[in-house]
């Protein structure tokens, strides 16, 4: 599903009108439908709940003006608009709705009775749209605070206000919406870093526009991960395949300081499909692993100083040729010296396989981003690693996170993703991918080696490295989904994320056939 900007909305609208003679009154008067429909469904008893909607001048308060006169017509009455800067110019859209209303509901102004919202059950967010791009006033500043602490069920039109729908940054201060019932498709700042926190469950409604128009109409190459997507993706193993042909998978990385993290990349591998999954790892540190898990193949290295030593690099390309190695996967637990910054290097400038880096591997790519060029290789950092990597801010990657990605595929056409809430994949075509899943369950030690461990078994089961990091994201992502299914709320970790896999990738599969 694409993602839009409010100017991509605003073009979608206008060749609605100019093409199909689609006018926006008849678009208001289906997003009302489609509110009222929801409210309907979701909440029992509705005509008994008392209803507050909180209607800014703009259309996003005609969405709201319409809405009440929807639940008026349907026999709700306990209704209450709140008004917010209607006594200054408003729009066209919303002077239509209120003479349509004829003064049938009871309308108040926010600014002076906002405590009253306490009364209510449901409140009803229709104060800013996807326009707002100015930090809002004080006085909105607190009331948007008193109506979060207030512990109602908030459902908002199209974006939480206070939100910018472009960027996700919160201008000053934003209501925190249990509900997003967002229009057309969903917007980009809904999935940004800093709205995580303010963005609940997100509905699109359609309007009545078949999606194949819209998809013609909005050019965006920002792309939600969702179930329509993946059935593009995800295929069924066959039956008759033997472990060889199910993908063999190299995992490089370890030292004496860090020995759990390559365990997790080799474990979900095969927890992901992989049919054999080798591990090179310091031949000092290699033991620790034979006992409990003899499933994987170890491959002992040299080691300096307790590090993989750079004398092994000509071992590893021949294993990985000897072996018929698919994928690899290199730098979790790898640690940082300068044998293994220049290991790391000419493996990369080396090395002809689809290549997973993450962690302390990626601590070197600065330096041959030039030499590495266009080769089937995905990094994974988070945003510190970016940090370091575009010499950039931490704060700036946050905020400029699709920007930043962008420029840096296009400019080394490699596959990226930056780890964290909704996570980004960019592969070098410039199209970002983003993961519906924010949940802090994942921020755990160890979650980024799994993930690396995922996408390098499922790039060895013939997947592409773009389509393995799409579902590989997704999977990981998804896995706190299943655990809350099953376990709670709390208390996942990397490990668990692993035992969850096989449920987690059925699931997805089983889903694919629906």
């Amino acid at each position: 599903m694409k993602l839009v900007t409010s100017e991509e909305i605003k073009r979608l609208e206008e060749r609605l009108e100019r093409e199909y003679s689609i006018p926006p009154i008849l678009l208001m008067e289906n997003a009302a439908s489609f509110l009222f429909s929801f409210l309907k469904e979701k909440f029992e008893d509705i005509e008994n709940r008392k209803i507050a909607i909180l209607c800014g001048p703009g259309n996003n308060g005609g969405d709201g003006v319409a809405l009440a006169r929807y639940l008026y017509s349907n026999g709700i009455r306990k209704i209450t608009i709140f008004s917010y800067l209607w006594g200054k110019k408003i729009s066209d859209l919303l002077k239509i709705q209120l003479g349509l209303l004829k003064n049938l509901v009871e309308i108040k102004d926010i600014l002076q009775d906002y405590t009253e919202l306490k009364e209510y059950e449901l409140i009803v967010d229709g104060i800013f749209g996807i326009g707002l791009k100015r930090e809002i006033d004080d006085d909105l500043k607190k009331i948007f605070r008193y109506i979060n602490n207030l512990g109602k069920k908030i459902i908002s039109i199209d974006i939480p206000s206070g939100i910018n729908s472009d960027t996700g940054e919160i201008m000053g201060e934003a209501l925190r919406a249990d509900y997003v019932l967002t229009m057309f498709l969903p917007k980009v700042g809904l999935f940004e870093t800093g709205a995580v926190d303010y963005v609940g469950e997100v509905i699109v409604g359609r309007l009545g526009i078949p999606i194949e128009i819209v998809n013609d109409i909005v050019e965006s190459n920002i792309h939600l991960v969702d179930w329509e997507l993946l059935k593009d993706i995800v295929r069924i193993p066959s039956k008759g395949v033997h472990k060889g042909k199910k993908g063999k998978v190299l995992i490089i990385g370890g030292s004496f300081r860090y020995t759990g993290a390559p365990i997790l990349s080799a474990l979900s591998a095969l927890r992901t499909g992989a049919g054999m999954v080798y591990l090179a790892v310091p031949e000092k540190i290699s033991m620790v692993y034979r006992g409990n898990y003899p499933e994987i193949i170890y491959i002992p290295l040299k080691d300096k100083d307790g590090y993989i030593s750079y004398d092994n690099l000509g071992y590893i390309l021949e294993i990985i040729e000897t072996y018929g190695i698919e994928a690899v996967a290199i730098g979790p637990g790898i640690g940082i010296n300068e044998d293994v910054r220049k290991l790391v290097q000419d493996f990369l400038r080396k090395v002809d396989k689809k290549v997973v880096v993450d962690a302390d591997a990626l601590s070197f790519v600065k330096d041959i981003l030039g030499d590495i060029s266009g080769k089937d290789v995905v990094f994974t950092p988070h945003y510190g690693e970016m940090s370091r990597i575009v010499e950039e801010s931490v704060e700036t990657i946050s905020k400029k996170r699709v920007e930043i990605g962008r420029n840096f595929v296009e400019r080394y056409k490699l596959n990226l993703i930056i780890k964290g809430p909704n996570s980004l994949f960019f592969d070098p075509k410039n199209h970002v991918y983003v993961n519906p899943f924010a949940d802090f369950l994942l921020a755990t030690a160890g979650s980024g080696d799994v993930l690396t461990g995922i996408i390098a078994g499922f790039s060895a089961q013939g997947y592409s490295l773009k389509e393995a990091c799409i579902l590989g994201n997704f999977v990981h992502g998804y896995s706190s989904v299943i655990w809350k299914k099953y376990k709670g709320s709390v208390g996942l970790t990397a490990s668990d994320i692993i035992k969850i896999l096989p449920l987690t990738i059925d699931e997805v599969i089983r889903r694919r056939n629906v």
